[in-house]
């Protein structure tokens, strides 16, 4: 669990390569924003969120990848509230190729630009492709936050050896991270948070040079 001025933050580990879900829960008002759906995500997220009395909002998806969406659908479909996601990872929630996860289709789609209200905090969507096509991440600079699934990680970013990822969009997604200040902690999807600061040494040297590691 994590905090800021006006956000807890809450961490659930599931699913078979341990996926990040993150509970995002506005303060004031208890609604909770969903952060992706993990396989085997569901009965702890609901017991979280029926403990603490929350309100559910969405359910964000930061990009397509099975390990994202396993149990987003049942999230849904439990609590009535809509699922956001990237057009460039549409497809991978309508057709996914992994598993018996069933395909469904999203209430929104969201892009580069557009900002996304959970209770009196704004969240910037910023368009992060790289790992995936239609990976997003959520920045809130008033809150020192971004949640980015597979966009950064401690010491490196998301896979690039999986179909559609490209190495190219992964350099340009770095350098452009490298414009938020260093004290903005990255919540990402899979492991521990990091900062931007901590990463800062070799995300230059990648943003300089053009090239992976």
């Amino acid at each position: 669990m994590a905090e800021t001025p006006h956000l807890e933050i809450i961490q659930i580990v599931a699913g078979p390569i341990e996926t990040n879900l993150f509970l995002v829960i506005e303060k004031a008002s208890n609604h909770v924003m969903i952060v992706d759906g993990p396989p085997d995500s569901f009965d702890a997220a609901v017991r979280e969120i029926e403990s603490r009395d929350l309100t559910p909002e969405m359910i964000l998806i930061t990009h397509g990848h099975w390990d994202h969406i396993g149990d987003a659908d049942a999230l849904r479909n439990h609590y009535q509230i809509p699922t956001l996601v990237h057009d460039g990872d549409r497809h991978k929630l309508e057709n996914p190729t992994y598993g018996d996860i069933q395909g469904f289709a999203p209430d929104q789609i969201i892009a580069e630009g557009d900002r996304v209200q959970l209770g009196d905090v704004g969240f910037d969507v910023l368009h992060t492709p790289g790992h995936s096509p239609g990976q997003v991440s959520l920045y809130s600079a008033g809150e020192k936050i971004m949640i980015g699934g597979d966009t950064l990680f401690p010491g490196g970013y998301g896979t690039i050896e999986i179909a559609d990822a490209s190495a190219e969009q992964t350099v340009e997604t770095i350098r452009r991270l490298l414009d938020l200040p260093d004290d903005t902690v990255v919540y990402p999807g899979h492991g521990l948070t990091t900062t931007i600061g901590a990463e800062r040494h070799w995300m230059e040297r990648v943003a300089e040079t053009g090239r992976l590691f």
